[in-house]
């Protein structure tokens, strides 16, 4: 008995920890202030060259004001890839598109993310293929990668110079990169393949590697206890 309650115990903490990891769909939150998401944030450096009302000089590093002012950034021509730097690899992003075509699908998953730690070569982590429902309510349909955990399905009060913040993602990749380069999905390449932003940033979310670390030592820890209870 004391060892099917060990293995239970291990299989519940092991699953509770990786479930995150394996999630294959979004969740999709309706919350319209724009503080629950930029607290706490530290935002990725422009790197690449750019345009938008935030400026067309990199390195740029927005702020939450920036982000709450609705400015954007996009690449300097629909062919160039938007790069951002972080000043450490980290698996977990958010991404603040910036909307100024709420009632067209591909504007709140107009990008496709790939990931890097020496800014050369580039591992694809997600495109969105498809999109279902009606504006501005959209949610993702097919995609290829590593789908957001979230999305906050709505559209943030106030408009900024050219658009407002929506469709807030969070993503947590398998693997940590320092540089992400977002390029127009495909299922935004035809109708506008310029993927415009407020801000691209990251929190303090434990590494799929430390949790999976974290799972192991639980699971060792659990099954010591049942060796200790069964002698």
């Amino acid at each position: 008995m004391r060892h099917f309650l060990g293995l239970s115990l291990s299989a519940l903490v092991l699953a509770l920890v990786l479930a995150p990891i394996s999630q294959a769909d979004p969740t999709y939150t309706s919350d319209p202030v724009l503080a629950d998401f930029t607290s706490g944030m530290t935002y990725a450096t422009v790197i690449a060259d750019f345009t938008g009302d935030a400026g067309t000089t990199p390195p740029y590093t927005p702020t939450s004001a920036d982000v709450a002012a609705g400015l954007r950034f996009y690449a300097n021509g629909s062919s160039t890839p938007v790069i951002v730097e972080f000043a450490d690899a980290t698996s977990f992003i958010r991404v603040f598109p910036n909307i100024d075509h709420a009632d067209q699908a591909y504007d709140g998953y107009q990008y496709a993310i790939l990931g890097s730690n020496d800014n050369s070569t580039y591992t694809p982590l997600f495109d969105a293929l498809t999109v279902t429902g009606a504006g501005p309510d959209f949610k993702l349909g097919t995609f290829t990668g590593t789908a957001p955990l979230t999305v906050n399905n709505v559209l943030t009060p106030g408009a900024g110079p050219a658009g407002t913040v929506g469709f807030i993602a969070d993503f947590n990749f398998s693997s940590a990169y320092k540089f992400y380069e977002f390029v127009p999905s495909t299922e935004a390449t035809s109708a506008n393949p310029e993927p415009e932003f407020s801000a691209i940033g990251t929190t303090n979310v434990p590494e799929p590697g430390s949790l999976l670390l974290l799972a192991t030592g639980l699971v060792g820890l659990s099954a010591r206890k049942w060796r200790l209870f069964s002698r």
